[in-house]
Formats: C-alpha cells, structure tokens, sequence
C-alpha cells in the first residue's frame, strides 16, 4: 500500500487538491450553509483557511485589475478638476479685472465733470514700441471729433497732443518727447519759458534767464502761448536748477505731473481756437 501510495504520489496529491476546491464551491455556491453543528458545517469551518487561500488566489488578478481602473479614473478625475479650478480661477480674475475697469471708469466719469465742457473720453490702447513712453494710441479718431493738434490731457496735468489721425484711432505725442514743446509760466513768480521733453520721464525748463526767479519745488503750468495747449494746466514740479560757470545760462529740470507708467484714459480737447 505504502509503495502505491508513493508510486502515484502525484496524482493522488493532484486528486486531493481537486476534491478540496470541488468541496469548497459545492458548499460556497450550490449548497446553503445548515444550523451550527452539522457535519458539512464543521467539515467546512475545518477547511475555511483553505477556501480563503483559494479565494485569495482566484480573485487577486481581478481585485488588481480593478484597482488599477480605479486609479486611473482617480487620474483622469484629478485632471478633470484641475481643469476646472483653472478656469474658475481665469473666470474670477476676468470677473475682478472686469470691476476694476468699471470702477476705473466711474472715476474718470466723475473727472470728466471738472473738464471743459468740450472734452471727450478716450482709452489708451497701444504704446509706439519705436518711441516707448513718448506716444501712444488712443481709441478715438476723427470720426469721433480728434483733430491734428488737439490737446490731451489727464486729471493731473497735460499729457500731450495729437499728431497722427484716423476715422477710429489718433497717436498722441507726448510732453516728455523731445520734439515737444509747451509754452509754461511759474505759478509762483510769473517767469515764462518753455517746457521740453528728453525722451525719458524728465522735463526741461528752456529760455529762462540765470537771473529769473525760479526755484526748486515750484509748480509749472502752461501758459496758453504758442497755440496748442490751454492756459493753466499743470506740467510739472521744478525739480533741480544748475547755473553754469559763465553766469548766463542755467539747466532747469522738472518732474512731469502726469505719471505716464500708469495712465490708461485721457481727455481730448478741441484744438485751443476753440479756447479764444
């Protein structure tokens, strides 16, 4: 017997393995489980470690595979709301760039009541990337009532004037451009001379006497001479005085009132015989 037994060792051993999972899925799925103490029961509770080991063994691939599905739905799920953060995020500062242009515009509706009656909004668009800071282009042309020479100017002073129009746009030059050129008068002692540009956010203060009483913080504004510009309008803040060594001439330089880095409208006025 014992010689059998190990002669056919393998199939016997092949035999028991195969009756241990019939066992186990005739009592898993065609058979119910019967009140504690019968003998399939306590038959099967022997060999519960085995049935899991089984179970283990035949549902893992499975159990991987859906896991692995699941993971990749959690994947496209988190790219789905990063998506959607993004564009909640563009949404609110559209929103919020939206309300301070809105409020930006309240303000220089309200500015536009202490305007000459004549005077019409226009907005900033592009900056000449030739002459950075010394013109840009505004959102009005002749279509709207802009005219070669009319005078631009912001709540805080004289920001310059047009040169270049067309139905819907204008270019407008700025005070700080060297070939501009303002006929400006001390506030303070009355001495009259000529605001120029240098080409960078500086003014000079031309055609004053070494004598001339003008001095460091006095204010300038235009004098309304050489028939562009209105009289009384800021341009600026004296800011150094040099004499030179001969006594005769002397270099002035000014601050300009407007802070051009920042400007984004305008007011346009009518050419200045409108003024007269």
């Amino acid at each position: 017997m014992l010689k059998f037994l190990l002669k056919n060792r393998s199939p016997i051993f092949l035999a028991l393995i195969l009756f241990f999972c019939a066992w186990i899925f005739y009592h898993r799925y065609a058979r119910p489980f019967r009140p504690a103490g019968s003998a399939k029961n306590m038959s099967l509770s022997v060999w519960q470690p085995i049935q899991t080991a089984v179970d283990w063994v035949i549902t893992f691939p499975e159990n991987t595979l859906n896991a692995i599905q699941e993971l990749s739905h959690l994947r496209q799920e988190v790219i789905r709301l990063q998506q959607e953060n993004q564009s909640l995020r563009l949404d609110l500062s559209t929103q919020k760039s939206t309300e301070s242009e809105l409020d930006r515009l309240k303000d220089v509706l309200q500015i536009k009541k202490t305007m000459p009656g004549a005077a019409k909004i226009a907005r900033i668009i592009a900056h000449d990337p030739s002459t950075w800071n010394k013109s840009f282009v505004i959102d009005m042309g002749s279509d709207d009532g802009a005219q070669i020479d009319s005078p631009v100017i912001s709540e805080e002073g004289i920001v310059g004037r047009i040169i270049e129009v067309t139905p819907k746009y204008s270019r407008v030059l700025l005070i700080i451009d060297p070939d501009s050129g303002v006929g400006a008068i001390d506030e303070r002692s009355k001495v009259t001379g000529v605001v120029a540009g240098t080409g960078r956010n500086r003014l000079k203060y031309n055609y004053v006497d070494a004598q001339d009483d003008v001095k460091p913080g006095d204010a300038i504004v235009s004098s309304g001479l050489g028939g562009i510009f209105p009289k009384g309008y800021a341009l600026g803040t004296i800011l150094t005085r040099t004499e030179a060594d001969n006594g005769l001439n002397t270099d002035i330089e000014m601050v300009p009132a407007v802070d051009f880095a920042v400007l984004d409208y305008v007011f346009v006025l009518q050419p200045i015989n409108v003024f007269q």
